[in-house]
């Protein structure tokens, strides 16, 4: 199991989401959030006119958190790890998130588990050493799907399968392929178009 905090820049884009959640019902991975951090994803959903107002996107929230519900870390269980992380952050913004992830390993929510994965799209905002020594590793999404694809392709397969047919329009692959792509995860879906020359069923 690969607990990992997304960061709002993760949760954003739709698709992105939507396969991350999949991939935590696959049991790839144990995805975490706070009310923290899905309130700046809507932020930004608003700001940029994918959301039309805030109570649009507290809808999306309601729905992410009914999807998993052992997702949210509450806010107050990570204030008292804020000075611990605050070394390892260049952004006063990123220090709940950075406390999320080590309130995973602080709480011994996983037993055994040693490092737990921030996900985020701004890794210059946070100091990736300084944090690997507390037990979080910094990556990028595509950085960190494709890895997890790489280990463990015919349950990421399955995952994207899925969440592609469970879809309301249920696209076809390519074109899941590519709202990935544009999501930013070359790497990612170049590892799936392999997966689908090769005779996989996405």
């Amino acid at each position: 199991m690969n607990p990992v905090v997304a960061d709002a820049d993760t949760l954003f884009a739709a698709t992105t989401r939507g396969l991350f959640v999949y991939l935590d019902y696959q049991g790839l991975l144990s995805l975490h959030w706070s009310s923290l951090i899905l309130g700046e994803m809507s932020r930004a959903l608003v700001d940029t006119g994918r959301k039309k107002n805030l109570a649009d996107a507290r809808v999306l929230e309601d729905r992410l958190n009914e999807a998993l519900p052992a997702a949210m870390i509450d806010t107050h269980d990570v204030q008292r790890l804020f000075a611990f992380v605050q070394t390892g952050v260049r952004s006063t913004k990123d220090v709940h998130v950075a406390a999320c992830a080590r309130y995973l390993l602080h709480a011994k929510a996983y037993p055994g588990v040693r490092h737990v994965a921030l996900v985020t799209r701004n890794v210059r905002d946070f100091k990736v050493r300084t944090l690997q020594a507390m037990g979080i590793e910094v990556r990028r999404p595509d950085d960190f799907l494709s890895h997890l694809l790489s280990r463990s392709e015919p349950d990421f397969i399955s995952a994207f399968r899925h969440f592609r047919q469970d879809l309301t329009s249920q696209p076809d692959p390519q074109a899941m392929l590519h709202a990935l792509h544009r999501d930013g995860l070359e790497q990612t879906v170049n590892l799936l178009s392999v997966a689908m020359s090769s005779g996989a069923r996405l």
